[in-house]
């Protein structure tokens, strides 16, 4: 997931021109990400419950802008018998996988588009 951890679209760009350089024939490139762009949750939709054990529960809350999304994470740790919350928030790029692999295609490469685990896409490019 760490296209979407990118400051921005023209980094995004910047990494794929680098990639499709530095690719020998027959080379791979492979991304997973949660695509933030072709769905906007709505409602209580905005919550979801990433991971969640005896000791541990991991939930995180969208707020969509047009260009990222602010991911709010509230992780719940059981400690010693008492739960303990701690919360934090980083904004993420809106990336759609059909825009991705547009642009690695535009740069040579054979794109495949697949699902990944979790709500995920997965996107490989190969020279």
């Amino acid at each position: 997931d760490t296209l979407t951890h990118l400051p921005d679209i023209a980094s995004v760009e910047s990494l794929f021109t680098a990639v499709a350089a530095s690719l020998s024939p027959g080379g791979v490139f492979a991304a997973t990400f949660r695509d933030y762009a072709s769905t906007t949750l709505q409602g209580s939709d905005r919550f979801i419950l990433v991971r969640a054990d005896e000791q541990r529960i991991l939930t995180c809350f969208l707020e969509y802008s047009d260009k990222t999304v602010h991911v709010h994470d509230v992780l719940h740790d059981r400690i010693g018998g008492m739960w303990k919350q701690r919360v934090s928030s980083y904004p993420k790029l809106r990336l759609a996988l059909e825009s991705v692999a547009r642009s690695l295609a535009a740069r040579g490469l054979v794109v495949r588009r697949e699902a990944g685990l979790g709500g995920m896409v997965r996107v490989v490019a190969q020279r």
